[in-house]
């Protein structure tokens, strides 16, 4: 696996948003970046043409974005790649060969798939590589905000946010929502009873949580949240309302992995406004 930052590519506001945000995190690690553009498949040949003058806009779209990215960012390494097929296809293939997977957030797909917010909760279940979820950003923001639950992969998913907090100079915050008797429901509190035991067994997880990271990041600012309402998509979405950037694990206890697809995008994606990066960890596997 390589470090190339691959960027889902199409020329919208959400793309471009994503691509800015990739292209600032490949000059920073020293990275490379490919652009990649779908375009779907024309397996009659009647649509052969339409095929060949897609195909063309898509390489005219990618020369101006390249060019843009150049002139922002002098010296990064842009490549340049049109693929046919889906985008969640496309990507996840992609991503086995790469080291991270950008798209962005606020684009609905039409009827033939094509459009990446739609491809960011089908691409987390797909991707063999962290994948990072990109809104179109209209004002500044700060903060790191990462859910822990004591398992593997929100683990390596809490590594990742304290070494994104201390690179960017950032604070952490760390979330853990309790376990309920009850269900809760998207967009409201819970109503059901906290489940016996659970509030210390949360307080323990934070409190290894924030021990880890004072081990490894010791003058970094870490601010712990424990979340008595909410389910944990709910809980993080609430952390991370002004946050610039939400981590999660990809294969938690309480991960995003164990979502519906439908969830992820109604209660994380749709109600968060920072980018979202779902990391791959111990146990995962790109193609669940």
């Amino acid at each position: 696996m390589s470090n190339t930052i691959v960027v889902g590519s199409d020329g919208s506001p959400a793309s471009k948003a994503a691509a800015d945000w990739a292209a600032r995190r490949a000059h920073r690690y020293c990275s490379d970046m490919r652009l990649v553009f779908t375009v779907p498949d024309a397996t009659d040949p009647g649509l052969a043409s339409r095929s060949r003058a897609g195909f063309e806009a898509a390489a005219h779209t990618l020369d101006e974005e390249r060019a843009r990215l150049a002139a922002l960012f002098p010296g990064l390494t842009i490549h340049t790649t049109i693929k046919h097929g889906e985008p969640v296809a496309v990507l996840g293939g992609l991503s086995h060969e790469a080291g991270m997977v950008v798209v962005g957030s606020d684009k609905p797909a039409d009827a033939h798939g094509e459009g990446f917010g739609a491809v960011g909760p089908q691409l987390v279940i797909r991707s063999a590589c962290t994948v990072a979820i990109i809104p179109v950003l209209e004002t500044a923001r700060t903060g790191v905000v990462v859910g822990v639950d004591g398992s593997p992969e929100a683990d390596l998913a809490l590594q990742v946010a304290s070494g994104e907090a201390e690179m960017s100079g950032q604070a952490l915050t760390v979330v853990h929502a309790l376990t309920h008797t009850g269900p809760g429901t998207p967009g409201k509190p819970r109503d059901g009873q906290v489940m016996p035991g659970a509030l210390e067994a949360g307080e323990e997880v934070l409190a290894a949580a924030v021990a880890a990271i004072a081990a490894r990041h010791p003058r970094l600012e870490v601010h712990r949240v424990l979340d008595t309402r909410h389910t944990p998509a709910q809980a993080l979405a609430s952390a991370a309302g002004g946050s610039g950037l939400l981590v999660v694990g990809s294969r938690g206890r309480k991960s995003v992995r164990h979502m519906r697809p439908g969830a992820i995008g109604s209660v994380v994606l749709a109600r968060i406004g920072c980018p979202l990066l779902v990391t791959t960890g111990p146990g995962t596997s790109g193609n669940a």
